[in-house]
């Protein structure tokens, strides 16, 4: 390999047109590179190390040194010489030489490892969360994790960014055991301050309380919530475990997203034959603390708080009837606000008949729109209803009698086949009759944006704005032809119903219940129905919808039932459908249809629904948002003060 002494101008003008030569006199010069090809030559300058070398190249021209180890010759990549200067080249050539030599190794690797170790050590939890966000996600893909894992842990990681708590930025490395107790302590307070079940008095009651030691109402008793604040009964419970599951949640998530990263650590560290960076799981602490709360202290706070809260007819001595008089409220809801409340009302009923977790019926769809190869896969891909045109239809794909729903993926990972009863069957008839008129509606709409759009002027806003509204007419004819609640709105990404929780809120506030309302508490009140009525392996297959002896959660659905339990579960399912709707008179005679008899409304209060409610100053937005019904003049409706019309 030649070599030659340039300058820094030299150096700077290398490419593969021109290479270096000596002239006559012995100095260095550059000619024409005739055949253009890459070339490197040994430095030879002052001060050079010995293996310096520059390489030429179509990229332009880089600083190189050769080190021999071990009988080998190692050539390390120094930097491009547009970048580096010849004196810092030359240090950092010698620094990589005695670096190989003392070590006796490749100074890249141990490079390499010191870089891996300070990138470990700069993991922030925000990393590890997102880490662990996307390892959630891909399970989802490889069916078996569940979207409610991957959202909690979003909700997760954007409570510990939350600046009062300010966790996220944090690396894992600097975390040590005090920052993570005052974070949880942060995250309590900031659940708190935004719960929704505390009541704006005794939240300022809360945030405003400061000892003379300086604790704070989390570090309080039950005893001295009661004697210092003044809280009484369902109030203590609610103070004093108030921002407690949001707490658990974020840091149990936090701690496995943590877990993950240290696991990765060991193996990458391992791997690279280097010392491990990250060793401990400051989150651990928590748990070592005694911070989380046993299923037995749940169980109490379940039970002083009153979260869990089934309705009935006979709630207390008092003669409460909370199941009736939600039903009513419910029901009155549904031709409130123009029909908007429509979807939210079905919803709220059909998850009270059949048991299911709120999550469970939102994406259902009509038998007819899925294809049949989402229907008859293994599992089976959506969950979907279908409504027998006889009582003695059988299910093209189960196979069974009668109408009956589908739900493909539950919270444990099973799926659900259950019997669709006859109050049930009329709720779903609403929907039917709802779909049906709103399909009309907007094949109207989609006909006179469609003349619009061709009659217009090409570039003039009546043709945008009429190929807006095109636009929205397919999208929303396509939710409605497929989802049993479609979404209304073009921004629902997943075109279906999504949130109960403004129309539960509403209805909670017309029954005039004190306590908590929640989604679940329907579930619990359909078995809680079903406990007075049926043997107890009954209400358990009502309540899960599988067969408590079949070991493949995810069987096909023709397997699911013999005949004879397929009539049983018929059997259940109306006894239950029946006694819950008979509660309340009102709503039956709402719901049924010529079949069935009327009853007897002088025992069963009317409930006043307001068409208004103020909220933070401001008139209420529609609710349910997710279909269209009939508009009914506005003003007060009073739940089953007259026939509904359906008959």
């Amino acid at each position: 390999m030649a070599g030659y002494r340039l300058t820094e101008a030299q150096l700077r003008a290398l490419t593969v047109d021109q290479r270096p030569a000596l002239d006559a006199k012995g100095r260095t010069t550059l000619v024409a590179n005739q055949d253009r090809a890459p070339y490197r030559f040994t430095d030879h300058s002052p001060g050079a190390p010995l293996g310096m070398s520059i390489y030429v190249g179509g990229r332009g021209a880089r600083y190189e040194v050769r080190v021999p180890l071990n009988g080998k010759e190692l050539r390390y990549q120094i930097g491009p010489v547009a970048e580096w200067s010849l004196e810092d080249a030359h240090l950092q050539a010698a620094t990589l030489r005695k670096s190989t030599q003392a070590l006796r190794q490749d100074a890249r690797v141990v490079v390499q490892a010191e870089d891996d170790t300070q990138a470990a050590r700069k993991t922030t939890v925000g990393d590890a969360m997102r880490s662990y966000i996307d390892f959630l996600t891909l399970k989802i893909h490889q069916e078996k994790g569940k979207e409610s894992g991957v959202i909690g842990a979003r909700n997760a990681l954007a409570r510990l960014a939350r600046p009062e708590v300010g966790l996220a930025d944090v690396p894992i490395a600097d975390l040590t055991d005090q920052r993570v107790r005052k974070a949880w302590v942060d995250l309590r307070v900031s659940a708190m301050s935004r719960s929704n079940r505390l009541g704006d008095e005794l939240r300022e009651k809360l945030l405003a309380y400061k000892d003379k030691k300086g604790r704070g109402w989390w570090e309080l008793t039950r005893e001295e919530l009661h004697k210092l604040l003044g809280l009484e009964g369902k109030q203590v419970a609610l103070a004093f475990a108030a921002g407690l599951a949001s707490a658990e949640h974020t840091m149990g998530d936090a701690a496995r997203a943590v877990e993950r990263v240290l696991h990765t650590e060991r193996g990458a560290a391992s791997n690279a034959g280097r010392p491990v960076a990250l060793t401990y799981n400051p989150f651990s602490v928590l748990r070592a603390d005694g911070y989380y709360r046993s299923t037995r202290m749940l169980r109490r706070h379940y039970e002083a708080a009153r979260i869990r809260n089934p309705l009935g007819v006979d709630d207390d001595e008092k003669g409460t009837k909370s199941l009736p008089t939600v039903l009513k409220a419910i029901v009155g809801r549904r031709d409130q606000q123009g029909g908007h409340n429509a979807a939210g009302v079905d919803y709220l009923l059909l998850m009270l008949l059949w048991g299911t977790r709120k999550a469970e019926i939102t994406k259902l769809m009509w038998y007819e729109a899925v294809s049949k190869d989402d229907r008859e896969a293994t599992p089976p891909r959506v969950s979907w209803v279908w409504l027998a045109p006889k009582p003695t239809a059988r299910n093209p794909t189960t196979g069974y009698a009668g109408s009956q729903v589908f739900i493909h993926d539950t919270k444990n990972g099973d799926s659900l086949l259950f019997p669709v009863a006859y109050f049930a069957s009329r709720v779903m008839a609403w929907r039917a009759a709802t779909r049906e008129g709103t399909r009309a509606r907007l094949q109207k709409v989609l006909a006179e944006a469609e003349e619009q759009y061709m009659g217009a002027k090409v570039g003039s806003m009546v043709r945008t704005e009429a190929f807006k509204a095109k636009e929205r007419a397919e999208w929303r004819l396509a939710q409605v032809d497929r989802w049993v609640f479609p979404a209304r709105n073009p921004k629902a990404a997943e075109g279906h119903y999504t949130d109960s929780k403004s129309i539960i809120d509403n209805v909670r506030f017309d029954s005039g219940i004190e306590v908590g309302l929640t989604p679940h508490d329907f579930r619990r009140t359909m078995g809680r129905m079903a406990a007075k009525l049926l043997p107890g392996h009954i209400v358990s297959q009502l309540l899960h919808h599988t067969r408590d002896d079949d070991p493949e959660a995810m069987a096909k659905v023709s397997e699911r039932y013999s005949v004879a339990e397929w009539s049983t579960m018929q059997e259940a399912m109306e006894k239950i459908d029946e006694s819950i709707i008979a509660t309340s008179p009102r709503v039956w005679n709402i719901l049924k249809n010529s079949d069935r008899p009327r009853l007897d409304e002088a025992n069963d209060p009317e409930v006043v629904i307001p068409t208004w409610r103020a909220n933070h100053g401001r008139k209420t937005k529609p609710e349910g948002s997710d279909d269209d019904a009939p508009a009914t003049p506005s003003g007060q409706r009073r739940a089953g003060s007259k026939k509904s019309g359906h008959d």
